[in-house]
């Protein structure tokens, strides 16, 4: 009888640790989804650009002068030179080279830096400051500065709600989490109720009788987020297994594999924080029910 009974419970145990895995896994994996989309619509909003072009008189040593402070700047994400030469060539790759035969070889187009803002400045109001404060006793250089400001308006309002409605889908898929792990909880719990009513009857404090539960609890939390990260890496493996150019992209750059690297470690803490939290603290409710319990409803 008490082999069976050892045998039940380690089914149990086993089945709620397999419970927690399973929805920290699924968890983790949208939150990766919306880190990723995150990082892609930030590409998207850096694409956008804030053109400062120069009077024809401007000397170049001045324009890359102006070229190496902007790229100093905390919102400029990237700064460009383009001479003279490189926008004619530019404008010949796009429209072809008879577009300069009307001008008798005539290069009109000025000298530019071709600005793009970090993602959290792309917007029009930041973009319309950037360009008073660089145009600001500049004006005896710069003739103009150019940007879609209908552009700037259109994309940050589409990601703004695309990143509000995944905020909203990940509350809801957290809360989903918690109420199953919960549940999943409860259920092992209820099969110790009898257990639990025995202490009391012994003279079992409530702190006593919660103690070893808090523990395995304990236990099981970390045991399904560290299942859950392995399952993570081993999906996150067989991806790329799949797909060798990520592993060429970030080998190629340093910046974004430091991005992945500090991605992977926030969202394998933080599922393992969840796995153990949540553990704790749904044992701890699920045992206050049948603590507090009267004897006739235990049946």
């Amino acid at each position: 009888m008490n082999q069976k009974n050892h045998r039940s419970n380690s089914l149990a145990e086993a089945s709620t640790v397999f419970g927690i895995t399973l929805l920290l896994t699924l968890f983790g994996i949208f939150i990766y989804f919306i880190w990723s989309a995150n990082q892609k619509s930030n590409e998207i909003k850096e694409q956008l650009s804030v053109d400062i072009i120069f009077h024809e008189n401007v000397d170049e040593s001045v324009v890359l002068l102006m070229e190496k402070q902007l790229n100093l700047y905390e919102y400029v994400k990237k700064a460009s030179y383009i001479s003279k030469k490189a926008a004619q060539d530019l404008m010949m790759k796009h429209v072809g080279n008879d577009a300069f035969d009307i001008l008798d070889g005539v290069n009109p187009l000025p000298a530019s830096i071709h600005v793009n803002l970090s993602s959290n400045y792309v917007n029009p109001d930041s973009a319309l400051a950037f360009s008073n404060r660089i145009m600001k006793g500049n004006e005896h250089l710069i003739s103009e500065i150019a940007y879609n400001e209908a552009q700037f308006l259109e994309v940050g309002a589409v990601f703004k709600n695309f990143e509000t409605i995944l905020l909203i889908v990940a509350i809801i898929l957290l809360a989903i989490a918690i109420l199953l792990i919960y549940n999943t909880i409860r259920l092992a719990v209820f099969s110790k109720r009898f257990v639990i009513r025995t202490m009391q009857l012994v003279g079992a404090k409530p702190s006593f009788i919660r103690r070893p539960f808090l523990m395995k609890a304990f236990f099981h939390g970390l045991i399904s987020g560290l299942l859950s990260i392995f399952a993570l890496v081993s999906l996150w493996y067989l991806f790329t297994k799949y797909n060798p150019s990520i592993i060429t992209q970030l080998s190629l750059d340093d910046t974004v594999l430091k991005q992945e690297l500090m991605a992977y470690g926030i969202i394998a803490f933080g599922i393992l924080f969840l796995g153990i939290f949540v553990s704790l603290g749904s044992t701890y409710f699920a045992l206050n029910k049948f603590i507090w319990i009267k004897s006739e409803k235990l049946y």
